[in-house]
């Protein structure tokens, strides 16, 4: 017979066919698993239900019990009420805030009439007078520029 008609074995390139498989699985071990489980579930699940009935729920259990809070105060109402008033009574009279600065306070009822009495320029932005900040310094340029085409000096020339 001629090598061209000889049938070419796969296990000669070490591509062999294995063994054939078993028709069937074996369900018997995998249907015994699920039902252990679910048994595992109801069974922790019932005694958990148990546990919550007889320990934590038993007439033994104390009660949860409120504290009262903190006695800072011996009054707080009437704390509250003089911190209110001495706050009306700043609102509404005259007086010094920072009397070396000549920095005062006014009630503000009055302050309020003397601003609508000055209608939409009480709103407006006070007058600043330009500042053009020295040369050198950080708001500043720190050299005047060199006119275009030029090639500025280095500071060690400028010296």
């Amino acid at each position: 017979m001629s090598d061209a008609s000889a049938p070419v074995r796969d296990d000669a390139v070490g591509h062999a066919e294995g063994p054939p498989e078993a028709p069937d699985i074996n369900v018997a071990p995998v249907l015994l698993t699920g039902l252990f489980i679910v048994i595992f579930v109801a069974v922790t699940l019932a005694a958990l239900r148990v546990y919550r009935d007889v320990v934590i729920t038993s007439p033994d259990t104390e009660p949860a019990r409120t504290f009262p809070g903190p006695a800072l105060q011996r009054d707080p109402e009437g704390d509250l009420a003089r911190l209110l008033a001495d706050q009306r009574r700043r609102l509404d009279t005259y007086g010094w805030v920072d009397q070396a600065h000549g920095i005062a306070r006014m009630p503000v009822t009055e302050a309020m009439r003397r601003l609508s009495q000055r209608g939409a320029e009480a709103y407006a932005a006070p007058l600043q007078p330009e500042r053009i900040p020295p040369l050198g310094s950080r708001g500043g340029a720190a050299s005047p520029l060199p006119p275009p085409g030029t090639v500025a000096p280095s500071p060690k020339e400028v010296r």
